[in-house]
């Protein structure tokens, strides 16, 4: 199968040269995507079952494409629009779908699927949100042509030769919430693999990232193991969205490692 599709790709650039600009590029299109139609996976142990034998699926060395590149597709199958136009329009919608949200909205599209919603306790039915105690959580779906695209996906399944760090599952110790929020100033864990680090390299541990890039490193750890880290999460952490992610330096290397949860979390009180 790779070596047809090598020969594919090989034919299909001899042919793409005999063609104009237009063409080039229309052709140039279907041989990067035949370059990136496997979503490649590894195995890796899964600690979070009772078999040993468990692992679990975790996706590597995929590529992360940018607006720019989708719209260069866009004016490479042949479309009227300029580049210029089309990144315009983008940003219009974009601003036009966060304006919506902003206002209370749900936003519902055929490649997404969007709904605010409230995090926290509220102590009695009086009560009201508080910012000290409460969030807004943005909930994203996906809409009915990403939901078929992810039937159609081709997989590759790979030999994860890097060692990385997995993170599982991050749980809020004080409510039991899984993979939704945290308690700023209380016990949090995290189950996966390969997650134990050198706590006295700042370089290492577990980090919150805020939406603007702010890094909070987590100084108070109380379990440090390849399959679970406790901690107490930092205090200063009130509000916000934020990703965590864990960076080790293992045994007989010098390069740092990184593995983020695949959600994003919000602190409640």
């Amino acid at each position: 199968c790779c070596e047809v599709n090598r020969r594919l790709v090989i034919n299909l650039a001899r042919l793409a040269s005999r063609f104009g600009r237009g063409g080039r590029r229309s052709l140039q299109y279907r041989i990067l995507i035949l370059h990136i139609m496997a979503l490649r996976y590894g195995l890796v142990p899964n600690h979070l079952t009772d078999d040993p034998n468990d692992c679990m699926a975790v996706t590597t060395d995929n590529d992360t494409i940018t607006v720019e590149q989708i719209v260069e597709t866009m004016i490479g199958k042949g479309s009227t629009v300029t580049k210029a136009e089309a990144l315009s329009v983008i940003e219009e919608f974009e601003y036009a779908v966060v304006d919506s949200i902003q206002k209370g909205n749900n936003v519902s599209t055929e490649l997404f699927k969007i709904a605010p919603s409230i995090v926290g306790v509220f102590s009695n039915n009086q009560d009201a949100f508080d910012t000290a105690r409460h969030s807004v959580k943005i909930n994203l779906n996906a809409g009915r042509r990403l939901a078929q695209a992810a039937a159609n996906i081709e997989l590759k399944k790979v030999n994860i030769t890097a060692i990385q760090p997995v993170l599982q599952n991050f749980t809020d110790q004080m409510s039991k919430v899984v993979n939704e929020s945290f308690t700023s100033g209380h016990v949090a864990s995290i189950r996966g693999t390969t997650l134990k680090f050198n706590q006295d390299d700042e370089t290492q541990g577990i980090f919150f990232i805020a939406g603007d890039g702010t890094e909070t490193r987590v100084d108070n750890i109380i379990k440090n193991f390849p399959s679970e880290l406790m901690f107490i999460v930092p205090a200063t952490l009130t509000s916000g969205t934020y990703a965590i992610e864990v960076r080790c330096i293992y045994h007989n290397s010098k390069t740092l490692r990184t593995g983020r949860l695949p959600y994003e979390l919000v602190p409640v009180s």
